[in-house]
This record gives C-alpha cells, structure tokens and sequence, in this order.
C-alpha cells in the first residue's frame, strides 16, 4: 500500500510540477520513470518551482525504490514457509499443484 501511495503522490506531483519538467516525464512507464527520477541531481535554489519539484520528486522516487526493496526481501523470507511451497509444513502435499478430493 505505501508503494502504491508512493507512486501516486509522484504522479500528483507531476501535475502541478513546471511543464517543462512535466514534458519530459510525460509517457513514461512506471519503471523506468521511478529509474529515471532517482538518478536525477537536482541543483539550485529550492525557493525556484522547478529545482523542488525535482528535489521532492527525487525523494519520493528513491522512497518506492526502497519499499520494492523491502517487498522483495520479505518475500524471499517469506517464501520458504509460503503453504504449498514447503511438503512437510504444508497441509496438503499436493497443495499449490493440484487439489486432491481428500485434502
């Protein structure tokens, strides 16, 4: 939920960010906007619209990074134990690749 939150605020924000800025963010694909606004170094004065727009932007774009991150560790630890995954800990051992009758 929080990296979905995440993504809407940086599309939010990209709304009333300068047109400029909206321009060439305009189109892009999830992956490769959140990639493209990480990587960017904003400079100058934080009081201009364009240099915060870009800072914030930033900012939010690392923080969904950090959450995918996050998401991945916790499914790889996760999975291991995930029912059907797992024959012993399982409740059924057919559990995940078919449904038997007697499960």
């Amino acid at each position: 939920m929080a990296k979905t939150q995440t993504i809407n605020q940086i599309r939010a924000l990209m709304v009333t960010a300068p047109s400029a800025l909206r321009d060439k963010l305009r189109g892009l694909p999830t992956g490769l906007l959140i990639d493209t606004l990480a990587r960017t170094r904003p400079v100058g004065d934080l009081a201009d619209p364009a240099c915060a727009a870009k800072t914030a932007l930033r900012r939010l774009a690392r923080r969904y990074q950090t959450l995918q991150q996050e998401i991945k560790e916790a499914d790889a630890d996760s999975l291991p134990w995930w029912p059907g995954r797992h024959p012993v800990l399982s409740p059924c051992p057919e559990w995940g690749r078919r449904r038997p009758a007697n499960c």
